[in-house]
């Protein structure tokens, strides 16, 4: 297939995290299975590519072999942050800056079989081109909402859009996401168990009854990571190399962790991502003090809203929780020198960071959620198959207790914690598998277009 791919994240080129690693990862998969594949990208400032001629035009540059189209809008993009200023944040107009961007992307879209859209922001290009789309919803918590009168204007569209309950419309404003949702010729999202959680109400930002009214259901396929890129027994970035026949190698990480760090040894922790409510990392509050007091010690890599509660957690136990910034190279040792990954999310539709930690021998502490519960297997609830440590309840109190039982099993009963190492290192994460789940999609799209 000859595929256009339009995002606004793209890693390297522009990330703040996994939309950009994810559509990079399966873009290179596709590839690799014989399609032709174009990315479409905002030209932000941190781009270093052969400046276009003027806004309006696109210019391209190689990633790592994939060709991507960078597109040159000044007034829109030659700003701070890729959404805005700081991460976390937004533009009030980023339905002006993305309605511009999914403009330039419909007038490319006729030279291609199929247009991937990822998430909202690209949402509008299903209004404006006959040309089969897939809509992958990655994040469904952001909508990209809009003036109604105005984003008519913009996209040019016809205004009978904009009515109550029509495609574009969402409780008085219009809504990139839920155009891109209804209009789309399929629509999947990043995990089996995220797809049916759009469809119920209690999960779906509002998106319930939408979601059900849909012809064809969301179709979920996790996400996966590079397994090349992501080896422990080749990185080049660690101090000494493991795998999974041979795991002695993760001490030499592990006391490089500790030294980098400046931590008292004692039962690692690790997360790499944005220092958020969503990821649930400010349920360790309430009960920090007692955890460091048994061991516990937190190595926080990312930044965001709860970055002050964050630092204050630092200034009160300086020798067991460390908070920096997000580093590529240094992120590989997190997930290398960590005892075990923490990901208590509020919501995550797929989640990288535990793929990555459970590659490099690190068992996911997480809440069954999403995509975190389509991969992290319960040793509890599966002796044969556990993976790592499971929690549903969304509290401090369940945070702290599973973390507890981690310590205990790492402590007590170390056969078991290397076979749960093993199982997750084992486990095929790859990208391949789940570019074929893709290729069923975009022919099901080409089909029924």
């Amino acid at each position: 297939m000859k595929l256009l791919v339009a995002t606004p994240e793209f890693a390297p080129l522009a990330s703040t995290g996994g939309l950009g690693n994810a559509v990079a990862g399966l873009t290179q998969a596709l590839l690799e299975r014989g399609h032709e594949v174009t990315v479409a990208l905002p030209h932000y400032p941190t781009i270093d590519a052969a400046p276009a001629p003027g806004t309006g035009s696109w210019s391209r540059v190689d990633a790592d072999g994939i060709e991507v189209m960078v597109y040159r809008d000044d007034d829109a993009f030659s700003r701070p942050g890729l959404y805005g200023p700081i991460p976390g944040t937004a533009y009030d107009d980023n339905w002006w800056r993305f309605g511009r961007f999914s403009l330039a992307v419909a007038d490319l879209a006729g030279d291609y079989d199929l247009v991937h859209l990822n998430d909202a922001h690209v949402g509008p290009v299903t209004l404006l081109t006959s040309t089969p789309t897939v809509l992958t919803l990655h994040n469904a918590a952001h909508a990209v909402l809009g003036p109604l009168v105005e984003v008519v204007e913009l996209l040019g569209v016809d205004p009978a859009l904009a009515e109550p309950g029509a495609a574009l419309e969402w409780y008085g404003e219009a809504s990139y996401l839920k155009a891109g949702i209804v209009s789309a010729t399929r629509v999947t999202t990043v995990s089996p168990t995220h797809a049916k959680e759009l469809a119920e109400d209690a999960t779906s930002f509002g998106l319930g009854g939408l979601v059900r009214s849909l012809p064809s259901p969301i179709v979920g396929i996790l996400n996966g990571i590079s397994a090349s890129r992501w080896d422990p027994a080749t990185d080049t970035t660690l101090p000494q190399a493991y795998s999974p026949e041979d795991l002695s190698g993760r001490r030499a990480c592990r006391a490089a962790l500790l030294a980098w760090t400046g931590l008292a040894d004692g039962v690692i922790f690790g997360n790499v991502g944005r220092m958020s409510a969503q990821k649930g990392l400010h349920l360790l509050g309430p009960g920090l003090d007692a955890l460091v007091d048994e061991g516990v010690r937190l190595v926080l890599m990312g930044n965001g809203e709860i970055d002050e509660m964050v630092d204050g957690w630092v200034a009160r136990h300086p020798r067991a929780v460390v908070h920096v910034p997000y580093d590529a190279t240094r992120s590989r040792l997190v997930f290398a020198g960590s005892d075990a990954y923490l990901m208590p999310s509020a919501f995550e539709p797929s989640g990288l960071g535990q793929l990555y930690a459970m590659r490099y021998g690190a068992p996911p502490v997480a809440r069954l959620t999403g995509g975190l519960a389509d991969c992290v297997i319960d040793i509890d609830e599966d002796l044969a198959r556990g993976n790592g440590l499971g929690f549903r309840s969304f509290g401090s109190a369940t945070v702290a207790k599973t973390m507890r039982r981690a310590m205990r099993y790492r402590e007590g009963f170390p056969d078991l914690w290397a076979a749960m190492q093993r199982r997750g290192m084992t486990a095929d994460w790859s990208w391949q598998a789940r570019a074929a789940e893709y290729e069923k999609v975009f022919t099901e799209a080409l089909a029924g277009a």
